[in-house]
């Protein structure tokens, strides 16, 4: 009876985690996926590739997936332009996040004499 009890425990210390890491990236695949596709939507909207970040994350046993769409600040007008077409292709259990940029602006460099200098390009 002790040898069951043992090979048991064995068992479901090294098959645990196998199963696990296995559950972890199917669901991660099927995240990238549903990526692709959003991708391929925000490319023939918008005619050609943008400026517009995709990131996906896979939903887990206590939280949905989430797609979230970024754009440099100043660009807003292109999640805007695609944000209908991304609504209606997400899946059951994702949420749809749109991430700000932070509008930080460039410092200026002076020269010695306080002057501002122009930016290189």
């Amino acid at each position: 009876m002790m040898v069951i009890v043992a090979m048991l425990l064995l068992g479901t210390l090294s098959l645990g985690p196998l199963l696990w890491r296995i559950w972890l990236d199917r669901s991660q695949a099927a995240a990238d996926v549903v990526g692709a596709d959003i991708r391929a939507a925000i490319n023939r909207r918008l005619r050609g590739e943008s400026l517009v970040a995709v990131r996906v994350t896979a939903p887990s046993i206590w939280r949905a997936g989430r797609v979230m769409l970024s754009v440099p600040s100043g660009y807003e007008s292109l999640v805007e332009a695609v944000w209908a077409g991304v609504a209606r292709r997400l899946p059951s259990g994702y949420e749809l996040v749109f991430a700000a940029a932070d509008g930080g602006s460039v410092p200026s460099v002076r020269d010695s004499e306080g002057r501002d200098l122009p930016r290189a390009a």
